[in-house]
């Protein structure tokens, strides 16, 4: 069975149609035709020496011609590069695509070895040896034969292995190229009267100086058909690395005509790169291609990225066939990297956010340099990418509640990362100074003037502070000229219960802490008192957090102080009061009654981040109560 050569194919639908058109010819022994014009007529030289060295004269059948003689062109051939290596030589089409050297040898130069098989007997006819198209051009046909006298004449028949009426082509004119008259290798002239391109069934002929003759049908098989053609074939660079990430590769293809001769651009021709992803590009009217790719290598610790650079070309059976232009296989180096941060402490309060900022480098030749487009990551939710001269900064979007490390490093996403540096990391400590809680719970002053305070002491990493020194301080109005009135110290759980006599029974009161190193200043909630004392209990708003736009509840317990009880101070207006994250002011969103037992609830729409409180407003011989503040987060 023939093995159909990879670069075997079908001359483009332009010049196909052009050769179709031309009628089929059959060729006589003696160069005529019938019924054809003569003039066409492919002839052997009358006046060729059979004895003669045939590469002696310089204008013998074996130089380039025009392809209108019936000799070959002085355009250089195609050969048949087989998948994987590509020629930037014409040579002949070779069916079998194993032959790993393409041929440089110009049309003629390069032909098989006479027959080393001489007849069996005086009176032998003569006998075939290699029957084949050219090495160097497949628009000729070379045959070796020997006999026992001169070979006088070689013919041969083509008759096409395709279509409904297959025509069959004489071709005469041979000419001895190589060894002798007796035992030589002879070469047709260019096959220019072939009807179209394919494959064709070879029947040769020859005849020797006694008149003995003999024919070989079926001698071969050969393939007619256009081949590409590279020139100036470029994959740069050398190395892939951080500071050369894009492949470049160019050149120039033409499709060469072995029937013509002719060597034309393959312009408009669609090509595939194929470089870990695919790219494409059209090839030039001249047949040149400057592509340029970046491939995206598949996985961070890729050693090498092979680039094919090809194109799929048409049979004349409908078919395709493939054609690998260039291939090269490029090395990836990868570069050390490294983030210098602007600090490796941060002291933050409560409530604040963590920023860090710094630059991403990589060394290059022995120099650290400024990463540019390096992706960041601290935490899973801070990202940024790095601008010029390799500098980022990186917010955290949620607040810390106490000390910790944070981590900054180059980005773990497979798709983000840069595959050409080393994943490198840095790391600086956070030193949160907590908030102070100081929760006001539960108070009164008594006929005796004596205050009574009840609640709790906390901080917003969930700790006790270490100072739990609270003051007492009063006001007039609840607004300024607070003065503290003495202090005590809570329970190590940071509870307190107890009571003490206060020379103005009429007024605010409120607790403060004086905070630290590591813990905030606080205040509590402020209390006014006024002979009868009054309390919003189990004050809460939520549900927390909640998102905008959505509901948030407001419940809690109005109740006065009846001697030492504290009882339901029912059928009494709470007001709801806001304020938002960041303001001082505070925004009455409204009042609820509380019913016979004191209770009372009320809706409001979640629309910012605030504090929240229920406040009740006596008059008479009652005291204003104001609730726990219950701060709600709206996302």
């Amino acid at each position: 069975m023939r093995t159909r050569s990879l670069v075997s194919a079908a001359v483009s639908a332009a010049l196909g149609a052009a050769l179709l058109a031309a009628p089929a010819l059959a060729y006589g022994a003696d160069g005529g035709t019938s019924g054809q014009d003569p003039a066409v007529t492919a002839t052997t030289n009358p006046t060729a020496d059979p004895t003669a060295d045939p590469t002696a004269d310089p204008t013998s059948t074996d130089m380039p011609t025009s392809a209108s003689s019936g000799t070959p062109s002085d355009t250089p051939s195609p050969s048949s590069p087989p998948i994987g290596e590509p020629s930037d030589t014409p040579t002949s089409a070779d069916p079998t695509p194993s032959d790993p050297t393409p041929s440089d040898t110009p049309s003629g130069g390069s032909t098989p070895a006479p027959s080393s098989s001489a007849p069996a007997d005086a009176t032998g006819a003569p006998v075939f040896g290699n029957v084949g198209s050219d090495p160097s051009d497949a628009g000729f046909l070379t045959v070796a034969v020997s006999s026992d006298s001169a070979v006088t004449e070689v013919s041969a028949d083509l008759t096409e292995l395709r279509g409904a009426a297959p025509a069959t082509v004489a071709v005469t004119g041979f000419t001895l190229v190589s060894g002798t008259p007796q035992d030589g290798v002879w070469r047709s002239p260019r096959m220019s009267q072939l009807p179209s391109y394919g494959s064709y069934d070879v029947t040769v002929s020859a005849q020797d100086s006694h008149g003995d003759s003999t024919s070989s049908a079926h001698a071969t098989t050969v393939d007619v058909e256009p081949k590409p053609v590279f020139a100036d074939r470029s994959i740069s660079p050398a190395t892939l690395d951080v500071e050369h990430t894009h492949v470049t590769l160019s050149g120039r293809i033409s499709l060469f005509d072995p029937i013509t001769g002719d060597t034309s651009p393959l312009a408009g021709k669609q090509l595939s790169v194929v470089a870990e992803n695919g790219f494409s590009a059209v090839t030039a009217a001249d047949g040149s291609y400057a592509i340029d790719v970046a491939p995206k290598l598949n996985g961070l610790n890729a050693t090498s990225v092979p680039v094919f650079l090809s194109f799929w070309i048409a049979n004349p059976d409908g078919t395709s066939t493939y054609v690998l232009v260039d291939s090269k296989t490029l090395p990836v180096v990868v570069s050390p990297s490294r983030i210098r941060l602007d600090h490796s402490s941060v002291r933050i309060k409560f409530g604040a956010k963590v920023t860090s900022s710094g630059v991403v480098e990589y060394l290059y030749d022995g120099t650290w340099r400024p990463a540019k487009g390096v992706a960041l990551e601290m935490g899973y939710y801070a990202k940024a990418t790095s601008g010029t001269g390799g500098r980022f900064t990186l917010t955290y979007p949620y607040i810390p509640y106490d000390d910790s490390t944070f981590t900054v490093e180059t980005s773990l996403d497979s798709y983000l990362a840069d595959p050409y540096l080393t994943a490198s990391h840095a790391q600086f400590k956070v030193d949160v100074i907590n908030r102070t809680n100081i929760c006001f719970c539960s108070s009164w002053i008594d006929e005796y003037s004596d205050l009574h305070i009840q609640g709790s002491m906390s901080a917003s990493n969930g700790k006790v502070p270490p100072n739990r020194k609270l003051y007492v301080q009063q006001s007039a109005d609840g607004k300024t000229g607070w003065k503290s009135l003495g202090w005590f110290t809570t329970k190590s759980d940071g509870t307190f219960n107890l009571d003490g006599y206060v020379s103005v029974p009429k007024g605010y009161w409120r607790l403060y802490s004086e905070g630290s190193s590591d813990y905030q200043p606080g205040y509590s909630n402020s209390v006014h008192f006024n002979r009868t004392a009054t309390r919003i209990t189990g004050f809460n708003a939520g549900p927390e957090p909640v998102r905008k736009g959505h509901t948030v509840t407001t419940t809690g317990t109005l109740q006065k102080l009846s001697g030492t009880k504290w009882v339901a101070f029912g059928k009494q207006r709470v007001y709801i009061l806001f304020q938002a994250k960041g303001k001082k002011s505070w925004t009455s969103l409204g009042s609820v009654k509380a019913d016979s037992h004191g209770h009372f609830t009320a809706r409001f729409t979640a629309k910012q981040d605030g504090t929240w409180v229920g406040v009740y407003l006596a008059s008479g011989s009652y005291v204003d109560a104001e609730s726990y503040h219950d701060y709600v987060d709206v996302r």
